[in-house]
């Protein structure tokens, strides 16, 4: 009986914590830090950025000294020169030697500070990288969300207008039995009842289309249980964009693109330099401990002794031969098949490559803010302009329904005026979204947080 009430226990809590997760609605916010968590491209960038901090943490290593432990056993069966007897043998014999050896280069042209330094540059690339996949997906992501929250207002406009529709019908269903109304003006209103009605049933269509579609960007694996917290959008009567040049000059600063492309160049100069170093002489000093065993080996004793192999074991000749050596070498490329020459010529196009990159990324953003801004400008132009067409056919169509309270106006004409306002108020809400969603990408490109 415990068991079950335990089991029941852990049933209610999954449960109920599911139906919150249900029931919670998502700000801007919470959708944005959760696409930047969750995206499996900005997670395999990261493990890129893994890489290069490990390819620069190994460049530091290679800079210092070695070590490596050496050991060999050989067998002969013939004829060779005896050491210790100083004359050719036929003979069979094992042999051996072991030992650790140590070597750190002492100069090489600066190859490996270049080296470190063009890695260095290359993990900052890559972090790069990382804020321009950020900015794409926020950005992404605030689209998605307005797209939801017109789509949410669209949805609200046509049910208001199908709830006026449904009451125009009732009213003249009842006049249609009374007989004030005819026959024609209450198809006429019967008709737009049924298109108001479609209208109702593809805004909800697009609303669910548009919320599934912002859950796939944040990678939820339920979009159905998927739900965004309705913020309302009020924008103020001063609408003030900043001048081209200072909106210019404030982005082009913070922008990864650019960043990039100057790590990129500093990397490829780097590389350059490390190209040069190869031409230049390879200073390096060793250590080396060893010894040496010999089934051949022997010495006399000063009692005038002969001591030989087995008698003068692996492990003694071992003690015996042991030698330090301390080298110094140096090594100078004189002629390497044009190789260095070639790898020379091929860093300075990559340097000059890197350099019109620099600039063509300074252009593209050039490109992207003037663009931005020219977008800012007319879609406040646009909005303005609805705004003032919206409040128009609102007019018209209060008037020509009083009209035809009144008896002044046909049923058609109300048809005629209600479609005008419906497609009016349509471009005014995608007016006033567009207008939103392009200031908001100037702020985010200023660097300013994203907030509705």
């Amino acid at each position: 009986m415990k068991t079950l009430i335990n089991a029941l226990l852990i049933f209610a809590i999954i449960f109920s914590s599911n139906v919150l997760y249900a029931q919670n609605s998502w700000t801007l916010e919470d959708c944005i830090n959760h696409a930047l968590q969750n995206n499996i491209q900005l997670k395999r960038n990261d493990l890129q950025v893994e890489l290069a901090q490990k390819d620069l943490k190994q460049s530091a290593f290679e800079m210092g000294p070695n070590l490596s432990g050496f050991f060999n056993h050989s067998f002969l069966d013939g004829t060779t020169f005896n050491q210790y007897s100083l004359r050719f043998e036929s003979l069979q014999n094992q042999s051996g030697s072991l030992g650790i050896v140590s070597e750190i280069t002492l100069f090489d042209g600066f190859s490996g500070f270049n080296n470190r330094s063009r890695l260095k540059y290359q993990l900052e690339s890559r972090k790069q990288d990382a804020e321009i996949l950020k900015n794409n997906i926020t950005l992404n992501v605030v689209a998605g969300f307005l797209q939801v929250l017109m789509d949410t207002e669209q949805h609200k406009l046509a049910k208001e207008q199908f709830e006026v529709s449904q009451q125009q019908l009732n009213k003249a269903d009842t006049e249609r039995e009374l007989g004030t109304i005819s026959q024609s003006d209450y198809l006429n209103i019967k008709s737009q009842n049924i298109n108001q009605q479609a209208q109702l049933t593809s805004a909800a269509n697009r609303l669910k289309y548009s919320t599934i579609e912002l859950a796939h960007l944040l990678e939820l694996d339920k979009p159905e249980d998927f739900d965004i917290e309705l913020t309302p959008i009020t924008l103020s009567e001063s609408h003030e964009i900043l001048a081209f040049d200072d909106l210019y000059q404030e982005i082009a600063q913070g922008r990864p693109e650019i960043r990039k492309a100057e790590y990129e160049m500093k990397s490829a100069q780097k590389s350059l330099s490390m190209a040069y170093g190869q031409l230049s002489p390879r200073i390096t000093l060793g250590y080396q401990l060893g010894s040496g065993y010999d089934q051949t080996a022997w010495f006399i004793t000063p009692d005038s002794l002969l001591i030989e192999y087995p008698n003068y074991t692996y492990r003694d000749q071992v003690q015996d031969y042991i030698q330090h050596r301390v080298y110094f070498r140096v090594s100078i490329p004189i002629f390497q098949r044009l190789s260095n020459l070639t790898s020379i010529s091929k860093s300075k196009i990559q340097v000059l490559d890197a350099k019109y990159a620099v600039e063509e990324a300074e252009k593209q953003v050039y490109r992207e803010v003037q663009t931005a801004f020219a977008d800012a400008k007319a879609s406040l132009d646009n909005y303005l302009a609805f705004k003032e067409s919206a409040k128009s056919f609102k007019e018209l169509y209060d008037q020509t329904l009083r009209r035809f309270e009144l008896g002044t106006a046909s049923a058609l004409d109300v048809g005629l005026a209600q479609n005008d306002l419906i497609k009016a108020e349509g471009e005014l809400l995608h007016a006033k979204y567009t207008y939103v969603l392009r200031v908001k990408i100037l702020d985010f490109y200023r660097g300013l947080p994203i907030t509705l």
